[in-house]
């Protein structure tokens, strides 16, 4: 009976092509830097509805992973950034303090861009994922380089979605 089925549908034509359209791909950007003398990978992706963004100095491993979220009240506005951590440490003020700069900053691009808001909102959800060596924890010049960095590479992975519409 399969062999039937199989000939009645090889004579229906030719299956669908199942290939993605390239706009409908998020728009993926991986950048290599190096961070007082540290390997430092950052990967920005850009989702219709949210971006991911990823650094690690740790052979690609994800770390934590935290949740970002910015809103603007209406009433009296003012803005709030949400923060929750979904996987990994808890007790690290660090990465909160990381999150809430990354989609501050984000948050002033503004713009009806792909990855940048637009539609009212100020800036899409944000998912942070960060791995970091012990020795690049705490330090500012650290945290500092890899802020601007990430923006760096989240402006040219914006350039490049937009150059795909």
């Amino acid at each position: 009976m399969s062999a039937a089925a199989t000939s009645s549908a090889g004579a229906a034509g030719p299956a669908p092509s199942l290939s993605a359209s390239s706009k409908s791909l998020p728009t993926a950007l991986i950048r290599s830097y190096s961070i007082q003398s540290i390997q430092t990978d950052i990967m920005v992706q850009l989702f219709s509805d949210r971006i991911f963004l990823s650094v690690t100095q740790l052979s690609g491993k994800l770390g934590s992973l935290l949740s970002v979220s910015v809103e603007d009240s209406v009433i009296d506005n003012s803005r709030t950034y949400n923060v929750s951590t979904l996987l990994g440490r808890r007790d690290d003020a660090t990465s909160e303090v990381m999150g809430r700069q990354i989609a501050e900053r984000i948050a002033a691009l503004g713009g009806n861009k792909p990855g940048m808001g637009g539609g009212g909102a100020v800036c899409p959800p944000i998912l942070l994922g960060f791995a970091l060596k012990k020795q690049a924890e705490g330090d500012p010049a650290v945290f500092r380089a890899i802020v601007e960095l990430l923006l760096q590479t989240y402006k040219e992975a914006i350039a490049a979605a937009a150059a795909v519409v």
